[in-house]
């Protein structure tokens, strides 16, 4: 199968950009502040939290252990594909019925 081919980097070391690149429209590029505001905040809070783990348990791992939340003890799903389900046949019983 053949696909559209990127440029390839020299290899002499000349770093150089993909051709596709240097032919796409100037508004197809990033823009760069928002992007880059973006980066800034995913990395400062990713670096935030690493550091504070490194702080609380050195090299030993952390196991997430939920705790169970009094206000759901008594809370029971509801199950909502079965409740469409008998109300979809009491429906097609009740059309078939009355025909």
């Amino acid at each position: 199968m053949n696909g559209p081919r990127m440029g390839t980097s020299q290899m002499n070391g000349n770093n150089r950009r993909p051709t596709d690149f240097n032919r796409m429209p100037a508004s197809d590029k990033p823009v760069g502040s928002q992007h880059d505001d973006l980066i800034r905040y995913i990395f400062d809070s990713w670096t935030k939290v690493s550091q504070e783990v490194d702080r609380n348990t050195g090299t030993s791992v952390i196991f997430y252990q939920e705790q169970e939340n009094q206000n759901l003890k008594d809370f029971e799903p509801f199950d909502l594909a079965g409740f469409w389900g008998r109300r979809m046949v009491q429906n097609y019983q009740h059309q078939s019925h009355n025909s």
